[in-house]
């Protein structure tokens, strides 16, 4: 049974692939020391003017040795694979499906408010953070009824 729609597939990508270019975009500014300023980054996500640097060392921004950005791109990858593969195959099942949105969901939430704590204004974070939700509720809203169907 096909839950997503090839419309539904194609959004839930369009917002991955944006998503992967902000961590990818993060990734190559701060890990790899790039100009911030990209021509193939929009202005208003660009890391010219804004503290980004100051939460990437910290506890928050730091997983298992690399950056937030890092993993990042390697979360958009794998939601981009697993659709794929639900969509061509039915595997792997919607439910891992959800769980994998849903603590992206959730990490971002704690990455916001560690935002707050330190008063940074990171637009590529908030980027990010943004793709997420609007990427959890995309799937969620069409995999609803299967959470509460026997």
């Amino acid at each position: 049974m096909h839950v997503f729609s090839f419309i539904h597939i194609s959004i839930i990508l369009i917002f991955a692939l944006a998503g992967f270019i902000l961590s990818f975009y993060f990734y190559l500014v701060h890990d790899r020391g790039v100009n911030p300023e990209q021509w193939w980054m929009p202005e208003f996500v660009r890391m010219t003017d804004c503290r980004c640097d100051e939460i990437v060392n910290t506890e928050f921004g730091l997983k298992f040795g690399y950056s937030n950005a890092f993993w990042g791109m390697w979360y958009y990858v794998l939601l981009s694979g697993v659709i794929i593969g639900n969509m061509q195959a039915g595997f792997p099942p919607v439910e891992l499906i959800i769980v994998l949105v849903i603590l992206a969901g959730c990490y971002s939430i704690y990455l916001l408010w560690a935002l707050y704590l330190m008063r940074v204004l990171c637009r590529p974070c908030i980027g990010v953070h943004l793709i997420n939700f609007i990427l959890c509720i995309l799937i969620l809203i069409k995999t609803y009824p299967l959470l509460f169907t026997p």
